[in-house]
């Protein structure tokens, strides 16, 4: 061992860990651009014999003489983030996980090894930096460390050296480098690229000298003792990223926690070894998972050790992001809207991890306008069922049915809880009928014992000849439609044409909907004759034009068999009501928004994102919040959205990746994973039950959870005495008082059943409506189920189910001749909406959204598989790849929904194999329900045409 080259290598070591381990400081970019330092390189040029290990040093000091320090601070923030913060469509990930792996996933074996390794020299990874352990400056950091020690003659630290580099930064280096050097603009970091090569490649025939007992390559040595000197001009000394003394390795725990990547939001069991998740499988008996979970929650780790994470906030300036603290971020954030009109400000929440804070931050603020799922996803639906029964969306329990009809849901790829969808396979397995009505041969229509490739947006002509057919032949359960019921008489007028001349017969409706009559008389008389019917509607009814009648239509058919709360039939809600966060004695914030509602609807009124571009035009929206959401892939025309987002005056994102909507952002906020933060939430499926989601791990880098964040922004907002709790656990244990459970009761099983599962509770409670101190998402006004519905008679429009043309609204939305095609999307198992394409195993399930295509459609337009397309329409166009079969309807195109990512897996170029497309290019702008304010995603009319050239 040779101590004084140990300490001359622990210098260069110490130089590449201080340059890579953050932004480049601008004192350490002036100390750069000093003379001594930059005649040293000078001169270091013409003499060191090894020519390769200067020449990235010199480019380095060469850019900083021709540019100035400032001007290069400014420009490397820029690159900073772009390259390591995942704020550019090319990020270098500095991780030895990434490249040992061969994915972009953090936290793997690596850093478990790494540890072991800090621990055996008693030094940890220092708290305050928040990179991970085995980031190239840590790893770097160390190897000057032990090189230090060995030039104070410690030779056990000489050996873990060696061991070290052998192990680890040799064997990942040489990829890092490569992707650091491709997607580098700047001298700086192509310099630093070329320095870290050379050094290493030095180091690893050094390495065979020792190993071997060979003397060391004389040109290294000479070139070393003339570097050397020139690096101690920048004063560099100690470790940016290191701090004394060993953590201690903490065991396997086991945690009972809840996913929270889907609405199933099923029970995990959670392994966590020294902070790291292990694996995640099923919690027993959960009453949602059922000790299950799907590819999603089996992945979910994946989900928050993405190499595409957010890491810390940034702001940008110039049309770039740069690193920010939360400080600076908070209080530019606050400024800007203390200095906007409140009612101006538009809250676009995503995602309703622990809602009621923010919610209540952003209402104290005094912001009006508020979007949240329900107005993308399924609010005709929910318009209706909220209204005519006392729920958006009462799920079925299979465990007795015995006949099924599910219009547009795809239960096999998008369930609410992986224990209902096990009560389903288990009752076909039983000899239940499965009927899926779908344009598309999906998952659950694969399964099904009978496939209906239906027009899109005719549902409701299907089920109300199928009422008609039931109440014709007085299958109906007259009991529940006499006691229980408001409006049949009305409703059966209609059905049998004594209203209007026009029955809704089998044969009416099969000119509507291309199902034929004596199709939809079979499923009228068998779904009268079952013992325990049951039919449902969900996205594929509600994102068309007339969803709002056509759900009333769907839902009339249990209203008909009296089905709800019945075996086999939709389970009536009773979840339990939390108690108040705020505790005795603290004051509740003031709701300060006023009431005024942005576009009034024949039903439901408030902020239609669809119209965003005409609100901005008009001036009354100039600033955005989004909370985990992406309008740009959701809300309507995506061109359009872009146009209203750049047009605003400030948009600020919560995210834990770089959507859309935040690269169009001022102020990008790194919000937490749900396995990084807690909540509590009243839940059923069958029963009633509180669960548990708590927090797992630590926040990784520098992100926060939401609680903290708009805690923060409410005192910076001067509202901070309203919210005034230190951790989550102080809101949790309040929202517990009064009920049967303790949060530690909780942190041991995840969950706790207040109420059994029971049929017919309405008949207990004398209402649909559940007693006090239980919550739905709905309430009847009568207490029975509604025919006809109540808000829509008293605002004095067409109160009863009925088939409205999907273009009675929207008239150039119909098919014509120069676009015949009809485009919708659909949701995959694999993925949930738009926030989960930077899950690398989920993307490796399906990592694309190809058009698919009808056989005939497809020879029509001379097109094969594979073939890239142009999809038009009227208002857009998208390119994409067709996948032709015959597993969708003849006139209708399709595609998975949440793809179009301009950042991330789905953009990178280092994984051109993951492409995806959006498919809200096509849709009309300013287009939406006018009952309930959500635009049409599953009905634009196309054409496809082959791409030139393809």
């Amino acid at each position: 061992m040779d101590a004084e080259l140990s300490s001359k290598r622990a210098e260069v070591y110490r130089f590449l860990a201080r340059a890579l381990h953050d932004e480049p400081a601008k004192d350490f970019l002036l100390r750069l651009a000093e003379p001594g330092f930059t005649k040293g390189v000078e001169g270091l040029k013409s003499q060191a014999p090894l020519v390769d290990l200067t020449v990235g040093l010199a480019k380095v000091a060469d850019y900083l003489q021709k540019e100035g320090p400032e001007e290069v601070y400014k420009k490397l923030r820029f690159e900073y983030a772009d390259l390591f913060l995942n704020a550019g469509p090319n990020p270098v990930f500095p991780y030895e996980s990434v490249y040992l792996n061969r994915e972009p996933v953090v936290i793997r074996g690596a850093v478990a090894q790494v540890r072991q390794a800090y621990r055996a020299f008693d030094v940890k990874k220092d708290p305050a930096y928040y990179e991970l352990d085995d980031h190239i400056a840590v790893e770097l950091d160390f190897l000057a460390y032990l090189l230090d020690k060995a030039g104070q003659g410690d030779e056990a630290a000489f050996k873990g050296h060696i061991e070290f580099l052998r192990q680890h930064l040799l064997n990942w280096v040489v990829e890092f480098v490569a992707v650091l050097s491709g997607a580098a603009q700047s001298p700086y970091y192509q310099g630093l690229a070329e320095l870290l090569m050379s050094f290493l490649f030095q180091e690893r025939m050094y390495l065979f000298n020792v190993e071997s007992g060979t003397s060391p390559n004389q040109p290294y040595l000479e070139t070393l003792n003339l570097m050397v000197p020139i690096l101690k001009e920048l004063g560099l000394s100690g470790y940016s990223t290191l701090s004394p003394g060993a953590l201690p390795e903490e065991g396997l725990k086991t945690y009972p926690t809840h996913c929270y990547i889907c609405l199933g939001l099923c029970g995990q069991t959670v392994r966590v070894k020294d902070g790291i998740i292990q694996g995640i499988t099923g919690l027993a008996g959960d009453p949602k998972g059922g000790g299950r979970l799907c590819i999603k929650g089996g992945n979910a780790h994946l989900q928050a050790y993405s190499a595409y994470r957010l890491k810390t906030p940034l702001i940008k300036e110039e049309g770039r992001f740069r690193k920010a603290s939360w400080d600076e971020a908070l209080d530019y954030v606050a400024r800007r809207l203390k200095e906007l009109d409140p009612a101006t400000v538009g809250y676009h929440r995503g995602n309703d991890y622990n809602a009621w804070l923010h919610e209540a931050v952003m209402a104290a603020y005094g912001c009006p306008h508020k979007v949240t799922h329900r107005v993308m996803c399924d609010n005709p639906i929910r318009m209706a069922n909220e209204y005519n029964l006392n729920d958006k969306r009462p799920w079925i329990d299979y465990r007795q049915s015995d006949f099924v009809i599910l219009f547009g849901i795809n239960e096999f790829a998008t369930s609410g809880g992986q224990r209902k969808l096990g009560l389903l396979k288990e009752a076909l397995k039983r000899g239940c009928k499965l009927v899926a009505v779908d344009p598309r041969r999906s998952e659950t229509a694969a399964a099904a014992t009978e496939w209906i490739p239906i027009k899109p947006a005719t549902d409701g002509a299907l089920a109300l000849a199928m009422c008609y057919v039931i109440v014709k032949n007085e299958l109906y359960d007259r009991e529940f439609v006499e006691n229980w019921t408001y409006g049949f008489e009305d409703f059966k007028r209609r059905l049998l044409g004594e209203e209007d001349g026009q029955p809704r017969s089998p044969e009416w409706a099969e000119k509507i909907c291309g199902v034929p009559a004596l199709t939809i008389e079979r499923l009228g008389l068998e779904f009268g004759y079952a013992d325990h019917p049951a039919a449902l509607c969900w996205t594929g009814v509600s994102q068309s034009p007339n969803a709002f009648y056509a759900t009333m239509a769907i839902m009339a058919l249990n209203g008909l068999k009296g089905t709800f709360d019945a075996p086999g039939g939709p389970s009536l809600p009773f979840k339990r009501k939390l108690s108040s966060p705020w505790g005795e004695g603290q004051p509740k914030p003031p709701n300060n928004a006023p009431k005024v509602k942005l576009n009034e609807g024949r039903i439901w009124s408030g902020w239609w994102p669809a119209y965003l571009e005409e609100q901005v035009d008009q001036g009354k929206i100039k600033a955005l919040v989004c909370y985990f959401g992406d309008p740009v892939l959701s809300c309507g025309n995506e061109d359009s959205i872009v146009r209203a987002i750049k047009k605003m005056d400030f948009r600020v994102a919560i995210d834990i990746f770089m959507s859309n909507t935040a690269s169009l952002s001022d102020v990008v906020l790194p919000d937490c994973t749900y396995l990084e933060q807690s909540r509590v939430v009243p839940d059923w499926t069958y029963e009633a039950f509180i669960s548990l989601f708590q927090r797992v791990i630590d926040p990784l880098y520098d992100s926060r959870p939401i609680w903290w964040i708009f805690t923060e922004l409410a005192r910076r907002l001067g509202l901070g005495e309203y919210f005034p709790w230190k951790d989550e656990e102080e809101f949790i244990r309040n929202q517990l008082r009064g009920l049967p459970v303790t949060l530690e009761e909780l942190k041991k099983r995840g969950y706790y059943i207040t109420d059994p599962h029971e049929y017919f509770k309405y008949k207990k409670w004398g209402s649909l409506n559940p007693p006090e101190g239980y919550g739905s998402s709905g309430k009847t006004p009568t207490g029975k189920y509604n025919f006809k519905h109540p808000v829509a008679e008293k605002k004095g429009i067409d109160p009863l189910p009925d088939y409205k043309e999907p273009w009675e609204d929207w008239p150039d939305l119909k098919p014509d001749e120069e676009y015949p095609l009809i485009l919708g999307y659909f949701r995959v198992l694999e993925h949930e909406h738009c926030g989960t394409m930077n899950n690398i195993q989920l993307m490796k399930q399906r990592g694309s959204n190809p058009l698919w295509i009808n056989v005939i459609d497809a020879k029509l337009r001379g097109l094969k598989d594979g073939d890239q397309v142009v999809v038009k329409s009227p208002w857009g166009q998208f390119e994409t790849r067709v996948r032709v079969t015959w597993n969708i309807r003849q006139g209708v195109v399709a595609a998975a929904g949440g793809f179009g990512h301009w950042r991330g897996l789905e953009a990178d170029p280092k994984y051109p194999r993951f492409w995806g497309t959006g498919t809200t290019k096509v849709m009309k702008p300013a287009c939406s329900c006018l009952y309930s304010g959500t635009p049409p995603l599953k009905f634009n009319k196309v054409q496809v045409i082959k791409k030139e050239g393809s």
